[in-house]
């Protein structure tokens, strides 16, 4: 009588510790687009290394809060472009999409917050501001043809 309350009672154990792992533990590994495209529209639990031409970026579909869809974004690698690009390495943020979204997490930056975001807008800034620095003398032509 005791073995049978033993084996029950490990059974109890092994069935909550699977319930556990899966439920706070697993998730699914993607290898292409298309699968974490399925994933992230159904907002399940999802790591997927998109290894784009000039930039290696880790997706990782958290799951649902607040009526959104949760997915940190990170910057692995940034294989090409300016120099100063490289400071977005190992830099990450979280962006809360719509559920049922399919769009790339990274594209609208206003439902994103985090260090990587912050990093990408610093860049935006100073490209513009050496765009408007450059062109100033053909600025103030257009501005004195207005006129």
């Amino acid at each position: 009588m005791k073995k049978a309350g033993l084996i029950i009672l490990i059974l109890i154990a092994l069935v909550l510790i699977i319930a556990l792992y899966f439920t706070f533990f697993f998730s699914y590994k993607c290898s292409d687009a298309s699968c974490f495209i399925s994933h992230q529209e159904k907002c399940t639990k999802t790591k997927f290394v998109n290894n784009a031409e000039d930039v290696k970026w880790l997706y990782y579909i958290k799951g649902k809060e607040d009526g959104k869809c949760e997915i940190e974004v990170s910057v692995l690698e940034v294989k090409q472009g300016a120099i100063d690009k490289k400071i977005l390495e190992e830099k990450s943020m979280t962006c809360l999409l719509p559920l049922g979204s399919i769009a790339s997490p990274e594209a609208d930056l206003l439902k994103c917050h985090g260090v990587l975001k912050e990093e990408m807008q610093n860049l935006i800034i100073q490209k513009l501001h050496s765009y408007i620095i450059e062109s100033v003398g053909e600025i103030t032509e257009e501005l004195r043809k207005a006129v």
